[in-house]
């Protein structure tokens, strides 16, 4: 169960008398289909969620699923297009679909309410005129004195005609009445239609409440007003990105939020539909990106539970070499020594094999160096047994992070250990590597230390792990950050790596997508995040924010909700949009959305472990011709300061401002658009070949006229 001081609740006087007392045996969703066939009143046959045993997952028309919940629920909400929604462990039972039998394929849009909450409206018009909005979302609510999490709905009727109208909203029988609005609307007048359901009870066995208890807890808009004032709060702690494409915004603020409500008390799963439950890489890059963002909030539990997904992970052994990441970014932000330092060499009750301690993760990637000249293991990390250019990256990734965290705690025999593991293992690396390059005659960083791309599943053009040694991070550009050096083909050729996979692509897919996996080669949650090795290229520098826009216009299969693998558009879909007809995984993807959200923000601000701070690096051109500033405001740098960077350009003038604490160290002020095209700055040195001009410590504003706009 979530603490009580981490969330904000809304106590009710209403008491919670009888209800299903205890906890019901565990289920699977294969098993647990009988009420989800039930007949209308309720939501339509074909517009339900519906479980699909070959996904492993709830899926509604035309592969639509999304969700919404509370923070550190034990099962959040599934929701589908139409209007329709899955309690999964409610009072009713296992995997209930609650809905409306008004819509019946309509065309219609559904959005977050304001962009980005996590309240989803469904607004589409009926054969007889009337203009009809179903809103959904959840509020958590104390009920006799133990937590619930409710589902509230709307069912807004607007009747612009000049005729009275009848019109039912065919409400599932089980949703609870929050008033008596009747279904007649007259001429120009709406009618709202308002309900309730309880859906979670943080993984509880306290009984749940009964109808007049949830019906006599509050209004509609009361509950409304408290759901959209906690997830503003939670925002607030964060940095915040505002850009020119402000559906990047938008998809930045609730990627947050999904996280926030995909985890399960402390444990950050994956999804609420399809990988629920905690898996090793993914848990290591959603904790990263959280303190990235700068939420600390439940920082201690958050890194503590972290270790029970990387000791026992028999999948993925990636995530036990890169433990030391969120750890180090942590530390960095926060300057918290002393938590780092209790945990440094010291495991977790179960032992280092179950809960291993940052150094005890760190040495295991020495332990692991079987592969050829002493790289790294073959493992499944990619879903497939090989010997994967990425695991040696990654391992490098964490090394890095560790020496990190190792000086800044002043254990110089560790720093030293790591300091050398590192450079004995990018030697070998970059050894194997340049054997396997030079006898095929590659022109490309292959998925794997020892084949061409040929020789394995990367053949197929539309498998998106052609990216993946820019896999987790991309170690060129964290690894950078982090101080390690970054040298060899790793470094070389991420350039010649994205012109090889996007070529092979061309009139395959639509550009900025790196396509799939098997079943949905169309595109995937991760498109954004393989972009991020960008970041540390020449003439790919904004390629996550270009494949992050890809995704917001042709992946999402529900609002801000991606599959982890998913198909072309179906345009036959009543969602108005373009938006893919199936998926597979889980949707949304908690570990896909942390990737999206980190390259947005490296894109235009990082912070590097020297204390300096890249401002600009992956910004694509043509946002300086939009009018429209490129800010981040409350950004974590380091030692708990918070800053704000601003870019506004107007013709060939590219103004840089600060605000907030001055960070320590010097800025680097590098958009690609500076690239061998700075005329002059008014303050700090100006790189034309690498576009950088580098500002001093205490500079706080800056124009940069550049020689041709961009």
């Amino acid at each position: 169960m979530v603490a009580a001081a981490c969330c904000s609740v809304l106590t009710l006087t209403a008491v919670s008398t009888s209800g299903t007392a205890g906890a019901a045996p565990a289920t699977t969703p294969a098993t647990a289909t009988a009420t989800a066939t039930a007949t209308t009143p309720g939501p339509r046959p074909q517009y339900r969620c519906s479980f699909n045993v070959n996904t492993d997952a709830f899926t509604g028309a035309s592969g639509t699923a999304s969700a919404i919940g509370w923070l550190g629920d034990h099962n959040s909400v599934i929701t589908c297009l139409g209007g329709t929604f899955v309690v999964q462990n409610g009072p009713d039972g296992y995997f209930d679909n609650y809905g409306f039998g008004i819509y019946d394929g309509q065309r219609t849009t559904w959005a977050d309410a304001g962009g980005y909450l996590p309240e989803q409206v469904t607004t589409f018009d009926t054969n007889t005129n009337a203009t009809v909005a179903i809103t959904e979302f959840a509020d958590k609510i104390t009920l006799g004195g133990n937590p619930f999490v409710a589902v509230y709905a709307r069912v807004h009727v607007d009747n612009p005609t000049n005729n009275t109208m009848t019109v039912d909203p065919e409400a599932s029988p089980a949703l609870v009445p929050l008033d008596n609005a009747p279904n007649t609307v007259p001429a120009h007048h709406a009618v709202d239609h308002d309900y309730a359901v309880v859906s979670d009870r943080f993984g509880a066995s306290y009984p749940w409440p009964t109808a007049p208890a949830l019906a006599a807890a509050g209004s509609f808009n009361q509950h409304e007003a408290h759901m959209r004032d906690f997830w503003n709060t939670q925002l607030a702690q964060i940095a915040q990105v505002n850009v020119p494409d402000k559906t990047l915004d938008d998809a930045d603020r609730s990627g947050f939020i999904t996280t926030e409500l995909t985890r399960s008390g402390e444990a950050l799963d994956t999804g609420v539909n399809g990988y629920e439950s905690e898996f090793s890489h993914d848990v290591v890059g959603i904790l990263t990106n959280l303190f990235t963002q700068g939420e600390f909030g439940d920082a201690h539990a958050l890194l503590t539970e972290a270790r029970n997904a990387v000791g026992s992970q028999a999948q993925y052994v990636d995530g036990l070499w890169t433990y030391a990441v969120p750890w180090a970014v942590y530390l960095m932000k926060t300057g918290d020594i002393a938590f780092v330092e209790q945990n440094f060499a010291t495991s977790g009750p179960a032992g280092a094999a179950a809960q291993p301690s940052i150094e005890a993760s760190a040495h295991a990637i020495a332990a692991d160096r079987t592969g050829p000249s002493g790289t790294m293991e073959a493992t499944n990390d990619i879903d497939t047994q090989g010997l994967w250019t990425v695991d040696d990256f990654e391992a490098l990734l964490g090394l890095a992070a560790y020496r990190y965290i190792a000086n800044a705690i002043g254990n110089a025999t560790e720093a030293n250990w790591a300091g050398e593991e590192y450079l004995s293992l990018l030697q070998a690396t970059d050894a194997v590597l340049g054997e396997t390059i030079t006898t095929n005659h590659l022109d490309y960083l292959p998925c794997s230390l020892t084949q061409p791309n040929t020789a394995n599943r990367c053949n197929n053009p539309k498998d998106a792990n052609w990216t993946s040694p820019f896999g987790f991070g991309g170690w060129a550009w964290e690894a950078g950050l982090l101080g390690g050096p970054v040298t060899g083909p790793g470094a070389t050729l991420i350039d010649a790596t994205y012109h090889y996979g996007f070529a092979r692509l061309k009139g395959i897919l639509p550009p900025d997508t790196t396509g799939g996996f098997p079943g949905d080669y169309y595109s995937s949650a991760y498109n954004a995040a393989m972009g991020s090795a960008g970041l540390a290229s020449r003439s790919h520098r904004d390629q996550g924010i270009l494949d992050f826009e890809f995704m917001v216009a042709h992946g999402q299969s529900g609002p801000w909700s991606w599959w982890e693998s998913s198909s072309a558009p179906d345009p036959r879909s009543p969602w108005v949009g373009s938006h893919p007809a199936s998926g597979q995984g889980s949707s949304p993807h908690a570990w896909g959305i942390a990737g999206s959200d980190k390259v947005l923000l490296d894109s235009i601000v990082a912070q590097r472990a020297d204390g300096s701070v890249v401002v600009g690096r992956g910004i694509p051109p043509q946002w300086l011709n939009s009018g429209t500033p490129i800010a981040v405001t409350n950004f974590p740098t380091t030692d708990g300061k918070r800053s704000s960077f601003t870019i506004d350009a107007h013709g060939t003038a590219v103004t840089l401002t600060l605000g907030g604490a001055t960070p320590p160290g010097k800025i680097l002020f590098e958009l690609p658009s500076f690239v061998r095209n700075v005329a002059a700055t008014s303050a700090g040195a100006i790189d034309q070949a690498s576009g950088t001009v580098t500002l001093g410590s205490g500079v706080r504003h800056v124009t940069v006229t550049l020689r041709r706009a961009a």
